[in-house]
């Protein structure tokens, strides 16, 4: 991992708090991915409100940091990181009661007849992780922010 991490371009940019950021974001994606294994989706987001305050701690700073974070590392954690792992860590980690977010989970038909689906977060109106979002996904599941 170390050297993939030093493989992106402008890493010397990168400061202390960013290289942590990425770690955490890496770590928190296979917690979640390891989570998902052994329990269903529903019981990990019941446990959000124990987890926000050390997802906090783990993944420090703004939300638009945290979401580049999950994004960057999660395109290099490839079997790993999925659209529904990302999701659940941006979903646990910026939702909160004063600031609901909403993980959907949709489905859409592909050209040859497969069943595809996909996972993002929306605040408000707008896709914070998982977009663009294709019109022809149809959501089957959205879950708000727990309090």
């Amino acid at each position: 991992m170390r050297k993939t991490l030093l493989a992106w371009r402008g890493h010397r940019s990168l400061t202390a708090a960013d290289w942590w950021l990425l770690a955490g974001a890496a770590a928190a994606q296979a917690a979640v991915w390891a989570a998902l294994r052994v329990m269903t989706l529903s019981t990990l987001r019941s446990s959000a409100t124990l987890l926000r305050r050390p997802m906090k701690f783990i993944l420090r700073g703004g939300d638009e940091r945290v979401i580049w974070a999950v994004e960057a590392t999660g395109r290099r954690l490839s079997g790993l990181s999925t659209c529904l792992v990302r999701a659940v860590v941006v979903e646990t980690r910026c939702g909160s009661g004063e600031r609901p977010v909403r993980l959907e989970i949709g489905v859409r038909r592909t050209p040859a007849g497969a069943l595809q689906s996909h996972a993002w977060v929306r605040d408000g109106h707008r896709v914070i992780v998982g977009g663009p979002v294709e019109h022809d996904f149809v959501p089957i599941v959205a879950w708000d922010t727990a309090a």
